[in-house]
């Protein structure tokens, strides 16, 4: 099993929209610009992180993931399903120093891409920091 991190952009799909439309348990697909993979495509069973990135977007942050069901190469389209907590992330998007430095460190140099294979390692960093962001107390200074 793989994770991925899928970068929305605001100008095409709004947080706004993103809260309208994305909820759990429902089947989306999205086409794929750019992406940094190692050679790998994502496959059935795997996790993608959905992300806004601080440059364009007004909150900014981790919104939710989902389980990938299906990659189609000749589009290229991710075929996913959101599961639980992405109805509250994206209520209270994860965003704070912890999650602004895993973002920059799975997105290394080239942040436009619109998808990023993530390593084991901070696959593990990103399910610990959604797990830790959503057992805190909210406060109105975390949301940044």
């Amino acid at each position: 099993m793989a994770t991925w991190l899928y970068q929305l952009n605001s100008d095409n799909w709004s947080p706004e929209r993103y809260r309208v439309e994305i909820w759990e348990g429902e089947r989306w697909n999205w086409s794929v610009g750019t992406m940094s993979s190692d050679g790998q495509h994502p496959a059935p069973g795997d996790i993608v992180g959905f992300f806004y990135a601080p440059t364009k977007a007004k909150d900014p942050g981790f919104y939710g993931w989902a389980v990938i069901l299906e990659w189609v190469a000749q589009v290229p389209e991710l075929h996913f399903r959101p599961t639980a907590p992405s109805d509250h992330l994206k209520m209270h998007p994860w965003w704070d120093d912890q999650a602004r430095q895993l973002a920059d460190t799975i997105r290394g140099k080239m942040k436009q891409r619109t998808l990023w294979l993530v390593s084991d390692e901070l696959a593990k960093k990103l399910r610990s920091g959604i797990s830790s962001w959503l057992s805190s107390p909210f406060e109105e200074d975390s949301v940044k």
